[in-house]
């Protein structure tokens, strides 16, 4: 299977497992709505009966005094209220099919259900004629209840007003979830493509918070770009680094071999050491940069000496000999610095080098190639007059171009572990000015 087939089943099964996301959602939620719906529907039909017989008990206590007085003044029972309340003391007139209401207590108040009959009963009592008698208050409930057909349409009613909630809902719920899955869903198939795309995106109608996560894997790209090419610069820089100094030794070694003589054999093992040397503080620059739980604050302040600036540009102002370019150094002042002397070496020497690179070819006549190193208590600069700033340098935009060394990239890297500012500038009439300034530091 090739790499477009296995990104087109990832980019399937990361729609797929979408999709069931958001239909899992939704069945959820609409178990739930049901759920709800359902307490809902039996909370309101039980409140409505509730609320039904606590207003036909209140009104059959609330006429109690009424009544009383009635029969205070004679009126003869039953005493029929409107619109079906009827009221008696004397148990003769209670009808045979409303049982024995007497054997209920005093102070009784509410529904009566048996196989015969339905109705709301007060039971108490009051003075008549200066004794003591009983007082039934009486309301039959299938006057004043709702009929099985008005139930059936409140039934009717609430359940269909439910089931079109939970619809409405439901298509909220989706198409919610569909717009906060859908960012991720772009972001997983950009992810997934056989062709990256130069920076993730999301639509404008995603919410705030994928656009914050796109945006840091752009940041987080953009970092892994950059260690990418730190390290693609390290080979380069270590191939060339290491390649020359093990060439001298080897040269060296097989030249020992040949001839005895002791000044010639001298001059070799002097070659093979200084070799040694080089290899030694290119391997310990680079372990200082690669190293990234090393401290910028783990070398002490120190000065940086005229003397130890001829030995870093030794084999560099060789080099430019032989190319016939001018290497002048400008000592105005000893800078304080704080990388070590083989993290100084790497950065000078591929500035100067990425100098000797971009010389011009040919030059205008009577005109030669030159490279002007400045030394202050604060910055180095360093100026020539070559081809000048490529269109990726020009802003001082960072590049890996020109040079063997370690290029712009990782000269920028090292400045800022160390807080140094590096700029670069276009020289007049041609050339580049590349100037490092150096943090104020007490030694």
């Amino acid at each position: 299977m090739n790499s477009r087939s296995i990104s087109s089943a990832h980019a399937t099964t990361s729609n797929s497992s979408t999709q069931s996301f958001v239909g899992r959602l939704s069945v959820y939620f609409v178990l739930i709505g049901l759920l709800a719906s359902g307490m809902i529907y039996l909370m309101m039909i039980y409140m409505l009966q509730w609320v039904e017989d606590e207003v036909s008990l209140n009104n059959l206590r609330d006429s109690a005094p009424f009544v009383i007085k009635q029969f205070q003044k004679g009126v003869p029972e039953p005493l029929v209220l409107p619109p079906n309340i009827t009221a008696f003391y004397s148990s003769d007139f209670i009808p045979s099919h409303y049982g024995e209401l007497q054997n209920y207590p005093l102070g009784f108040n509410g529904e009566i259900n048996d196989d015969l009959s339905e109705l709301f009963l007060y039971r108490s009592e009051f003075v008549l004629n200066g004794q003591m008698s009983q007082l039934y208050i009486t309301m039959p409930a299938e006057n004043i209840e709702l009929s099985s057909a008005q139930w059936t349409g409140i039934n009717t009613f609430v359940i269909g007003f439910t089931i079109g909630l939970i619809l409405l809902f439901s298509y909220a719920i989706i198409k919610l979830f569909k717009r906060l899955i859908e960012p991720i869903n772009q972001l997983s198939l950009q992810l997934g493509s056989s062709t990256t795309p130069e920076a993730f995106n999301v639509s404008q109608s995603a919410a705030k918070e994928f656009g914050i996560l796109t945006d840091s894997l752009n940041r987080y790209r953009q970092q892994n770009e950059t260690l990418i090419k730190q390290e693609q610069a390290f080979a380069r820089y270590a191939s060339h680094e290491l390649r020359t100094p093990l060439s001298i030794v080897l040269g060296s070694a097989k030249l020992l071999a040949q001839k005895p003589d002791e000044d010639f054999q001298l001059r070799q093992r002097e070659r093979i050491t200084r070799a040694a040397q080089d290899m030694q503080n290119t391997v310990e620059a680079l372990l200082n940069i690669v190293k990234q739980e090393k401290s910028s604050h783990e070398n002490s302040p120190r000065l940086f000496t005229e003397q130890e600036l001829t030995q870093t540009l030794e084999t560099t102002v060789n080099q430019a000999k032989k190319l016939a370019i001018k290497i002048s150094v400008e000592w105005h002042s000893s800078p304080t610095v704080q990388p070590n002397s083989a993290v100084i070496k790497m950065l000078l020497t591929n500035l100067v080098n990425n100098a000797i690179n971009a010389r011009c070819e040919p030059l205008p006549e009577g005109e030669k190639s030159w490279i002007n190193i400045a030394v202050f208590d604060k910055e180095i600069i360093i100026e020539d007059n070559g081809q000048g700033l490529s269109d990726s340098e020009k802003g001082h935009q960072r590049s890996d171009s020109g040079g063997h060394g370690l290029g712009l990239t990782i000269i920028d890297t090292l400045c800022q572990r160390y807080n140094w500012q590096f700029t670069l500038a276009s020289n007049q009439p041609r050339g580049c000015i590349a100037t490092l300034v150096l943090p104020k530091l007490a030694v």
